[in-house]
């Protein structure tokens, strides 16, 4: 069977996805190594609209559900994926391969003006697709209006262009992968908006049993990234969340210590809780999970009960 590494279709994807097979090719000496499209339901229909289909529950694996199913069937042999979108439980007899070094974890700000975030006009208009941007955009800076905003990175920056916005709020790690760096207003300072867990990060997954795979992957798994997206997804498992959850964690670490910053906020703006824990970079995930249950203990069930309820 030929070697098929399975990628979204979007120009982001394919970019990232040919990147990692370069570096696959050249581990396995196997020029015949080929990318496989696969469309996967959150690039066909909105986030929105695959809930009102559910039923009103939350899509889990929006942009990762096919992809997962032609990995277990044999169609393909790995998966790329932005491990942003990863359920935090992966599905049965599917692994990780391989973390890929983070990119810039942080989002983004791109104004037409030029401006700075806190330097925006009252009543701008920021675009967002993120309750948890929304949240943090709408804490910071009540004045503004914050508007949704739907695609992929090339979408955004046309509806940008198209004037129907001021400005936008994306993840960094999309633009430089693309090499539009250039385009960024303002890094935003995570003390302000937080990224989601695991933001930056590329993720190879591989069928449980593809030992011979998994030993191939070894060096581009970057262990320092494991660690921190370890932290932040333990986080939100803990939290029992989705990508679209307004839930934010960033991790880092300095000498044996990892540090973790949490956000959980309501989308309204009004209430927003941010505490941050410290352990040792060998148990991430316990990290994870002990700073989820204080945000529990500490207000954050009701903020996510009310998100619930209310179906964002």
């Amino acid at each position: 069977m030929p070697f098929l590494i399975g990628t979204r279709g979007s120009q982001l994807a394919l970019a990232q996805a040919q990147g990692i097979l370069a570096q696959i090719t050249v581990l396995l000496k196997d020029d015949g190594i080929k990318l496989e499209v696969v469309k996967t339901l959150g690039d066909r229909i909105s986030a929105k609209e695959a809930e009102e289909d559910s039923g009103g529950e939350p899509v889990v694996g929006l942009f990762t559900r096919e992809l997962d199913e032609a990995l277990l069937s044999g169609k393909i042999r790995a998966a790329i994926h932005s491990l942003k979108d990863v359920p935090p439980v992966l599905p049965g007899g599917i692994q990780f391969g391989a973390l890929l070094k983070r990119v810039d974890p942080r989002d983004a700000l791109i104004s037409k003006s030029g401006l700075k975030f806190s330097d925006l006009p009252a009543g701008f208009r920021v675009g967002t697709s993120s309750p948890r941007r929304e949240a943090q955009i709408k804490a910071a800076r009540p004045d503004l209006r914050v508007l949704p905003l739907r695609g992929n990175v090339d979408t955004r920056l046309r509806v940008l262009n198209e004037a129907l916005l001021d400005a936008i709020v994306v993840a960094a790690a999309g633009l430089i992968r693309l090499g539009r760096e250039k385009e960024i207003t303002e890094l935003l300072n995570p003390m302000v908006m937080l990224p989601a867990p695991a933001q930056g990060v590329l993720a190879v997954t591989i069928r449980q049993d593809d030992h011979e795979l998994l030993e191939a992957l070894r060096p581009p798994h970057d262990i320092p990234t494991a660690i921190c997206a370890g932290a932040e997804r333990s986080f939100l498992r803990t939290l029992q969340g989705g990508c679209r959850v307004p839930v934010g964690a960033l991790a880092s670490i300095e000498g044996m210590t990892l540090s973790l910053k949490g956000v959980i906020a309501h989308t309204d703006g009004k209430q927003v809780l941010r505490y941050d824990h410290e352990g040792l970079i060998s148990y991430p995930e316990k990290l994870g999970e002990d700073l989820a249950h204080f945000f529990l203990k500490n207000g954050a069930q009701a903020i996510l009960n009310d998100y619930d309820r209310k179906g964002y």
